[in-house]
């Protein structure tokens, strides 16, 4: 059952290590014994077995049945089996759940950013204003998408518009979705949208300012572009925030 050496009883192997007993104390009797230093927690050895544990509080001594604690995490690891057939009911807690739809500012910002993207990819991008005969004021505008975008700097808004409709996407999907996944391909798309708004910007820019005009002719950039700009910068510190705060 136990060895006493020094005094100092030891549980007898194969029943629970709960501490040493004080000098004298026999675990072959049953008997409550204190579990460790603290005399308010003891244990009780019913001759072959520690089989309850108790602790001293203001209401007095509050027991604890050591076989009835155990059984929970014994039935808690055996795993559900899950039936083979795909037609079969699975147990409830089997199927994985959906979360709500939920939309917080974060995704709220990103949609607005997405649709604000969409639409200034298509908006103007180059604005000429001049005047005819110092009277009539003219404004010609040069959109995204139009061809002499492509000519003057190699790329168009296309390429912006595309990703504002991935970005969309992805803003929908993380309402129900909070993989973290998602979120990591969306920082990815945001980085690469910035990075052509940025590229458009430049090249717009460079090309503009080498361009000659005569007296009350005027080349600017247009919204359009600066609205793609802006809904990039804004989109991206969306994205960063939501990945840095998981």
């Amino acid at each position: 059952m136990a060895d006493e050496q020094g005094g100092t009883s030891v549980p007898t192997e194969g029943a629970p290590d709960l501490g040493w007993h004080p000098p004298g104390a026999n675990p072959s009797a049953p008997g409550w014994y204190p579990s460790g230093s603290n005399p308010n927690e003891q244990a009780y050895w019913d001759g072959q077995h520690w089989t309850r544990r108790r602790h001293w509080s203001v209401n007095g001594w509050a027991e604890e049945d050591l076989a009835t604690r155990a059984a929970p995490a014994a039935g808690a690891a055996a795993a559900p089996r899950l039936s083979a057939n795909p037609y079969s009911s699975q147990p409830a807690h089997a199927r994985p759940r959906s979360a709500p739809a939920t939309v917080n500012l974060g995704i709220l910002l990103m949609m607005v950013g997405a649709i604000a993207l969409i639409y200034g990819s298509v908006g103007s991008w180059v604005r000429v204003t001049g005047s005819v005969g110092g009277v009539a004021i003219l404004h010609v505008s040069v959109n995204g998408t139009d061809p002499g975008v492509s000519t003057l700097i190699g790329i168009n808004g296309y390429a912006t518009f595309v990703g504002g409709i991935v970005l969309l996407v992805f803003a929908g999907l993380a309402m129900t979705n909070d993989d973290f996944l998602l979120a990591i391909l969306t920082a990815i798309v945001s980085a690469a949208v910035l990075v052509l708004a940025i590229y458009d910007m430049f090249r717009i820019v460079q090309k503009i300012s080498l361009v000659t005009t005569s007296g009350g002719s005027n080349v600017s950039v247009g919204w359009g572009l600066i609205t793609v700009l802006s809904a990039a910068v804004l989109i991206m510190v969306v994205s960063l925030v939501r990945l840095a705060s998981r």
